[in-house]
């Protein structure tokens, strides 16, 4: 089986974005585009083992439904849905200054874990 490694995602995307530039991306190659940049810093984190992605702010990085455990400014740490929260930069307060994913649990027929 062939999975999705960040070399082979960053060679997809460079792609991308180059037919992007020449004008030349159908709208299926522009969701590519979108998906493969959110998937790059998840698999380099992968790769890395470390688990945690940097996080600057801007538009909320995963679904809104992903469970995600955040650090933030203020060394707290919590693990919830990623719509919970506001993922934007603020200057003052506050802020989520890294993320990492934390993997659905399979369950059973119960819903047990």
């Amino acid at each position: 089986m062939n999975n999705l490694t960040a070399d082979k995602c960053r060679e997809l995307l460079k792609e991308r974005l180059r037919q992007r530039d020449n004008g030349d991306i159908s709208i299926a190659g522009n969701y590519t585009l979108q998906a493969l940049e959110i998937a790059l810093p998840i698999l380099e984190q992968q790769e890395r083992g470390e688990g945690w992605i940097e996080w600057g702010g801007g538009e909320r990085p995963v679904d809104e439904d992903a469970i995600v455990e955040m650090k933030w400014k203020y060394g707290d740490k919590i693990t919830n849905r990623a719509g919970v929260y506001s993922w934007s930069y603020y200057q003052y307060g506050d802020r989520i200054i890294a993320y990492r994913i934390i993997p659905e649990q399979p369950t059973n027929q119960n819903g047990e874990q």
